[in-house]
């Protein structure tokens, strides 16, 4: 899939060989190249944030995320659907190097965005590592679901947890199979990163810990 933007490599390239050491160079997108992002999202979908960066490489990369609330859900302030695209400069035009989806299906439960954490940060080696973080709401006695989906060098990883809403239950925190491909430092980064976003998933549920009652 290719997508026509007007993000300019060169300008990328110069934010990288300027930066500071460590530094990314993530952006917002500028407002063409997010109108262009949009048109991915259709049938009551949104996106809901756009990014800009260099590759290690110094190739340009956009990270597109969006979502719907259209569909079966537990209540109106809940997303139904969510869908994250990482795209590449090619040629003029952009293509489609992975995408992570998540979806809904019961009135049940609802997908909870965790936007200020949906970013594109430093893995602890220099690179990018891109973070889709959210938890899961569901009506009844069943776990807080807390999912972290990371795409490093184009390729997904994740860390899944649960908060338990039952005394019976413990809090969990699993890392992807193949989580272990990483570098000690990326993987150092990351779960430091779940930290947060467990933290962040804690209070947006007002969540406590019922084995303390």
């Amino acid at each position: 899939m290719r997508m026509k933007l007007r993000l300019v490599a060169l300008a990328l390239y110069t934010i990288v060989t300027t930066a500071t050491a460590g530094a990314l160079g993530v952006a917002p997108l500028q407002p063409d190249d997010r109108d262009g992002a949009a048109t991915y999202y259709t049938n009551g979908s949104q996106l809901l944030k756009g990014l800009q960066y260099p590759d290690q490489y110094g190739n340009a990369r956009i990270f597109a995320f969006g979502a719907s609330k259209n569909g079966p859900s537990i209540d109106d302030k809940s997303y139904v659907s969510l869908h994250a695209y990482g795209f590449l400069e090619d040629h003029g035009g952009y293509l489609t190097k992975w995408e992570i989806k998540d979806t809904n299906s019961t009135q049940l439960c609802g997908l909870q965005l965790l936007m200020p954490l949906v970013d594109v940060i430093d893995a602890g080696d220099g690179n990018a590592l891109v973070t889709v973080p959210y938890w899961i709401a569901c009506d009844g006695l069943d776990g807080t679901v807390v999912k972290l989906i990371m795409v490093y060098k184009d390729k997904k990883y994740a860390i899944r947890g649960s908060l338990p809403n039952q005394d019976t239950d413990e809090i969990t925190e699993t890392p992807s199979a193949n989580f272990k491909e990483l570098p000690a430092a990326v993987q150092k980064t990351a779960l430091a990163y779940y930290a947060k976003v467990e933290a962040a998933a804690k209070k947006a549920a007002d969540w406590s810990d019922p084995r303390a009652l």
